[in-house]
């Protein structure tokens, strides 16, 4: 018997140190929530798009041959007549020489066969010689006058390649893109740089199907420049697509109309079809607050308990700073603003208020 106790008083201490493990309290995750608002402007069609200007073109050297000089760089404002880039004209020179040669003999050609021709005219009028001697002059004459014909304009086509080794502007306008550098060999058509002329601005943006039937050259339009959110311009479509690209959809291009200084070439800019909206009402949220609960977009909306449940939406249409949904989603509702696809199904969040910028449609603003 003692034996047994000696082994079960330790045993007891053991056991007596093994209790129950302390519970640790999970604290609630910080969350950014978004409260949904009525706003009649949720259908409003708002896309993305770049700021181009009315006219731009590809520029190129109207011949070949090896750069020797570029005289401009991208960003650099160009003037009528200047001069952008310079190829090697010694082939250009030579060639022009040898057409000047060319000419110079056909001259003399022309010269001497005039002067046969005058002779035979004299000659057969006093019987020296017989009409087809006097015909056989005339042809020579035609022949000769018809070879200057040619080496005159062989000439003119000579000098005028030896001038195109020059590249200028046609017009006033920004550089937006170059292709070439001294040292690089190019072709005669050959695209080198990209100018966009001076006049006026206007936004590309690409719409799908259901958006293009909507839309008429004149339509009023608003825009508003990513980089300065707070200034909303006038604008009007210039243009729409008649035919889808690739990835069907239609280019729409709108004028606009007071830009200033601080709408520049390439800026991204949002654009409101102020005359063109849905018919299907919409709810402006986050582009944060979209995740993928298996096949179903969806939200997570946050009840009074501050525990999160998934909602399932249908997505209208995705925007710069916003997205577009139908679903079970009336005014006051609380849904995650941002870092939807990192919670779970119930769990408990400490609600931040979202202080972002507005999304386009859920606000005063575009």
């Amino acid at each position: 018997m003692a034996i047994r106790t000696f082994f079960t008083f330790p045993l007891l201490l053991i056991l007596s140190a093994c209790g129950k493990p302390t519970e640790q309290v999970v604290q609630p995750r910080p969350a950014l929530v978004y409260t949904v608002t009525a706003n009649e402007n949720h259908g409003a069609s708002v896309y993305a798009g770049e700021i181009h200007a009315r006219h731009e073109a590809d520029i190129s050297f109207r011949v070949g041959g090896k750069v020797t000089a570029r005289l401009v760089d991208s960003g650099s404002a160009v003037t009528p007549g200047q001069v952008l880039g310079r190829l090697d004209p010694q082939d250009a020179q030579l060639a022009t020489t040898e057409a000047r040669a060319q000419l110079a003999g056909a001259e003399s050609e022309a010269a001497n066969a005039a002067s046969e021709l005058a002779r035979a005219q004299k000659l057969v009028q006093q019987k020296f010689i017989s009409q087809a001697a006097l015909d056989t002059r005339l042809t020579a004459d035609k022949t000769a006058r018809a070879k200057l014909a040619a080496a005159r304009a062989q000439f003119d086509i000579s000098a005028n390649q030896s001038r195109y080794t020059a590249l200028t502007a046609s017009a006033a306008g920004i550089v937006t893109t170059v292709n070439f550098e001294a040292g690089q060999v190019v072709s005669a058509g050959q695209p080198v740089l990209r100018l966009a002329y001076t006049g006026d601005k206007e936004v590309h943006v690409r719409v799908g199907e259901a958006q293009a039937h909507q839309l008429k050259t004149g339509m009023p339009v608003q825009i508003r420049l990513w980089s300065a959110p707070d200034k909303t311009y006038t604008g009007v479509i210039r243009e729409v697509a008649p035919a889808a690209d690739e990835n069907r959809t239609y280019l729409v291009k709108a004028t606009v109309k007071d830009a200033n200084d601080a709408v520049k070439l390439g800026m991204s800019a949002s654009l409101l079809f102020a005359g063109a909206t849905s018919n299907i009402p919409a709810i402006s949220l986050p582009p944060g607050a979209l995740f993928q609960n298996g096949q179903q977009p969806a939200v997570w909306v946050v009840n009074t308990q501050h525990l999160i449940n998934a909602v399932p939406v249908e997505v209208v249409q995705y925007r710069s700073n916003a997205v577009l949904v139908r679903g079970t989603l009336p005014p006051g509702t609380q849904v995650i603003a941002a870092g939807a696809h990192k919670l779970l199904a119930g769990q408990k969040i400490q609600p931040v208020p979202y202080d972002g910028v507005s999304p386009v449609g859920a606000g005063s603003r575009l």
